[in-house]
């Protein structure tokens, strides 16, 4: 090799390390963040997707992480303090965002919807009647972006579940409201589930909330049938993990036996 291409090969050489350390490589708090996600740390997940959303606002996986960790720290604080309400508003805001600059995604519709609707313990019958309008509107959104999407069906059916429970007038207001007749609700649910297991059989969300939709319906074997289902799969994150220990919970409630086949 000649004098002048080893001096330019080494300027070449001296030059890339000093872009290299003037222009590190950006760090992937997503990726971060997923691990945290998965290992139940849920704050410090949280802190890597804030980072990712704050470098790019409009990033459908940053807008999409913070939306889901939100709704998850509702969920688990739920009946536990007054954190709940905050994190959920916090979802919505983020799930508004989503549906904003991604109209065409059947997961933008369903975080709206479930953010939206986890709201709807706080607030009156007025508002509730508003904000059930707004759900069943993305729910729909959500499945004609993506039949086979299947928290949508999840959601769909724990509103139709939740639907049994109300007193005699706010059932006669959502029948003039929807026009919809509230019997049949939790056979509906119950086939709302069953197609969200058909299309992903590893759910444990929908086991979840199958376990409610068969206690209110009386069915005591589905019902546990349903939990040991729960309490079978690995959970994949802080909120499944509380479902499961949950459902353990139940069993001990229960005085029976957890088996797992």
């Amino acid at each position: 090799m000649e004098l002048a291409q080893a001096v330019q090969l080494l300027f070449t050489a001296f030059f890339a390390v000093i872009v290299l350390f003037s222009n590190p490589p950006k760090e992937n708090h997503i990726a971060m963040g997923d691990c945290y996600y998965q290992a139940f740390d849920n704050k410090a997940a949280q802190r890597e997707y804030e980072q990712a959303y704050n470098e790019s606002p409009a990033s459908y996986t940053a807008l999409l992480r913070m939306v889901r960790t939100h709704n998850d720290n509702g969920r688990i604080h739920l009946h536990k303090d007054s954190d709940s309400e905050q994190a959920y508003k916090k979802a919505f805001g983020f799930a508004d965002s989503l549906t904003h600059h991604y109209p065409d995604s059947a997961a933008a519709h369903f975080w709206y919807a479930l953010s939206k609707g986890s709201l709807l313990p706080f607030v009156g019958l007025q508002e509730k009647i508003a904000l059930g309008k707004d759900i069943k509107l993305h729910i729909q959104k959500s499945l004609e972006c993506d039949s086979t999407f299947t928290y949508a069906y999840v959601v769909r059916a724990i509103f139709k579940r939740e639907g049994t429970k109300l007193n005699w007038l706010e059932k006669g207001i959502v029948r003039a409201v929807f026009g919809e007749n509230l019997s049949g609700f939790l056979e509906a649910s119950e086939q709302y589930l069953k197609t969200a297991l058909r299309y992903d059989s590893s759910n444990s969300f929908a086991y979840d909330e199958l376990f409610w939709t068969y206690t209110a319906m009386g069915n005591k074997s589905l019902a546990i049938s349903s939990l040991q289902e729960v309490i079978r799969r690995a959970p994949k994150n802080l909120r499944e993990k509380q479902q499961q220990d949950e459902a353990r919970e139940h069993f001990t409630e229960l005085s029976m036996p957890i088996q797992i086949h």
